[in-house]
Protein backbone atom coordinates (compact mmCIF):
# COMPACT_ATOMS: atom_id res chain seq x y z
CA UNK A 1 0.00 0.00 0.00
CA UNK A 2 2.54 2.39 1.41
CA UNK A 3 4.53 1.72 -2.39
CA UNK A 4 1.55 2.60 -4.31
CA UNK A 5 0.99 5.83 -2.44
CA UNK A 6 4.66 6.66 -3.21
CA UNK A 7 4.12 6.16 -6.85
CA UNK A 8 1.17 8.28 -7.01
CA UNK A 9 2.83 11.16 -5.80
CA UNK A 10 5.72 10.57 -7.35
CA UNK A 11 5.97 13.21 -10.36
CA UNK A 12 8.12 11.98 -13.35
CA UNK A 13 9.84 14.76 -15.58
CA UNK A 14 9.22 12.57 -18.87
CA UNK A 15 11.51 15.36 -21.13
CA UNK A 16 14.66 15.09 -17.90
CA UNK A 17 13.93 11.40 -18.26
CA UNK A 18 14.17 11.29 -22.05
CA UNK A 19 17.03 13.23 -22.47
CA UNK A 20 18.92 10.91 -19.74
CA UNK A 21 17.65 7.91 -21.39
CA UNK A 22 19.40 9.46 -25.01
CA UNK A 23 22.70 10.54 -23.30
CA UNK A 24 22.65 6.84 -21.84
CA UNK A 25 22.07 5.50 -25.59
CA UNK A 26 24.87 7.88 -27.06
CA UNK A 27 27.69 6.92 -24.02
CA UNK A 28 26.99 3.27 -25.22
CA UNK A 29 26.69 3.59 -28.74
CA UNK A 30 30.22 5.65 -27.99
CA UNK A 31 31.88 2.90 -25.85
CA UNK A 32 31.45 4.74 -22.40
CA UNK A 33 30.43 1.79 -20.69
CA UNK A 34 30.47 3.18 -17.12
CA UNK A 35 29.40 6.29 -17.94
CA UNK A 36 26.36 4.73 -19.63
CA UNK A 37 25.23 2.22 -16.88
CA UNK A 38 25.55 5.50 -14.38
CA UNK A 39 22.86 7.38 -16.78
CA UNK A 40 20.98 4.09 -17.09
CA UNK A 41 21.12 3.64 -13.32
CA UNK A 42 19.48 7.36 -13.45
CA UNK A 43 16.96 6.95 -15.75
CA UNK A 44 15.31 3.94 -13.92
CA UNK A 45 15.22 5.85 -10.71
CA UNK A 46 13.40 8.55 -12.53
CA UNK A 47 10.54 6.38 -14.08
CA UNK A 48 8.07 3.69 -13.26
CA UNK A 49 9.45 0.35 -13.35
CA UNK A 50 7.36 -0.69 -16.82
CA UNK A 51 8.32 -0.60 -19.97
CA UNK A 52 11.90 -0.57 -18.97
CA UNK A 53 13.18 -4.11 -20.14
CA UNK A 54 15.34 -2.33 -22.55
CA UNK A 55 17.02 0.17 -20.15
CA UNK A 56 17.39 -3.46 -18.13
CA UNK A 57 18.71 -5.33 -21.50
CA UNK A 58 21.30 -2.51 -22.55
CA UNK A 59 22.83 -2.77 -19.34
CA UNK A 60 23.26 -6.18 -19.36
CA UNK A 61 24.71 -6.04 -22.62
CA UNK A 62 27.19 -3.93 -21.37
CA UNK A 63 27.86 -5.94 -18.10
CA UNK A 64 28.86 -9.02 -20.80
CA UNK A 65 30.69 -7.09 -22.67
CA UNK A 66 33.00 -6.65 -20.46
CA UNK A 67 32.97 -10.13 -19.36
CA UNK A 68 30.92 -9.43 -15.94
CA UNK A 69 29.06 -12.55 -16.44
CA UNK A 70 27.37 -12.71 -13.39
CA UNK A 71 25.88 -9.28 -13.44
CA UNK A 72 24.66 -9.21 -17.12
CA UNK A 73 22.17 -11.92 -16.32
CA UNK A 74 21.28 -10.35 -13.38
CA UNK A 75 20.33 -7.25 -15.54
CA UNK A 76 18.69 -9.49 -18.16
CA UNK A 77 16.65 -11.34 -15.20
CA UNK A 78 15.92 -7.60 -14.66
CA UNK A 79 14.68 -7.45 -18.22
CA UNK A 80 12.75 -10.21 -17.96
CA UNK A 81 10.61 -9.37 -14.64
CA UNK A 82 9.17 -6.31 -16.65
CA UNK A 83 8.68 -8.36 -19.68
CA UNK A 84 8.64 -12.42 -19.26
CA UNK A 85 8.76 -13.20 -22.66
CA UNK A 86 10.81 -10.64 -23.87
CA UNK A 87 13.02 -11.85 -26.78
CA UNK A 88 15.97 -10.17 -27.05
CA UNK A 89 16.26 -10.61 -23.33
CA UNK A 90 15.66 -14.24 -23.68
CA UNK A 91 18.37 -14.85 -26.38
CA UNK A 92 21.07 -12.95 -24.36
CA UNK A 93 20.22 -14.90 -20.90
CA UNK A 94 20.92 -18.13 -23.52
CA UNK A 95 24.57 -16.56 -24.16
CA UNK A 96 25.40 -15.98 -21.22
CA UNK A 97 24.31 -18.85 -19.68
CA UNK A 98 26.01 -20.84 -22.17
CA UNK A 99 29.12 -18.33 -21.51
CA UNK A 100 29.12 -19.46 -17.84
CA UNK A 101 28.77 -23.25 -19.00
CA UNK A 102 25.39 -23.73 -18.19
CA UNK A 103 24.19 -25.67 -21.18
CA UNK A 104 21.15 -27.51 -19.88
CA UNK A 105 19.52 -23.99 -18.99
CA UNK A 106 20.54 -22.48 -21.87
CA UNK A 107 18.94 -25.22 -23.66
CA UNK A 108 15.57 -24.64 -21.81
CA UNK A 109 16.10 -20.72 -22.88
CA UNK A 110 15.95 -21.72 -26.26
CA UNK A 111 13.38 -24.16 -26.19
CA UNK A 112 11.15 -21.74 -24.86
CA UNK A 113 12.29 -19.09 -27.58
CA UNK A 114 11.31 -21.54 -30.49
CA UNK A 115 8.16 -22.45 -28.73
CA UNK A 116 7.29 -17.89 -28.75
CA UNK A 117 8.21 -17.59 -32.22
CA UNK A 118 6.19 -20.24 -33.41
CA UNK A 119 3.16 -18.86 -31.25
CA UNK A 120 3.91 -15.46 -32.90
CA UNK A 121 4.16 -17.09 -36.64
CA UNK A 122 0.80 -19.31 -35.80
CA UNK A 123 -1.13 -15.53 -35.51
CA UNK A 124 0.24 -14.39 -38.44
CA UNK A 125 -0.47 -17.40 -40.75
CA UNK A 126 -4.57 -17.53 -39.14
CA UNK A 127 -6.29 -15.06 -41.33
CA UNK A 128 -8.20 -14.58 -38.99
CA UNK A 129 -6.38 -13.11 -35.96
CA UNK A 130 -6.66 -9.92 -35.26
CA UNK A 131 -3.02 -8.78 -36.84
CA UNK A 132 -4.48 -8.70 -40.21
CA UNK A 133 -7.81 -6.03 -38.95
CA UNK A 134 -7.26 -2.59 -40.22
Amino acid sequence: MEASIRMRDMKVDGKKALEVLDKANNAKANGLDETALSLYSEYLSMVDPSFTQRVWLSMAEIFLKSNRLQEALVHTSKALEVMKDYLPALELKKEILKLMGLQNEAKEIETLTKRLDQEEQAKWDDPNHYYHYK
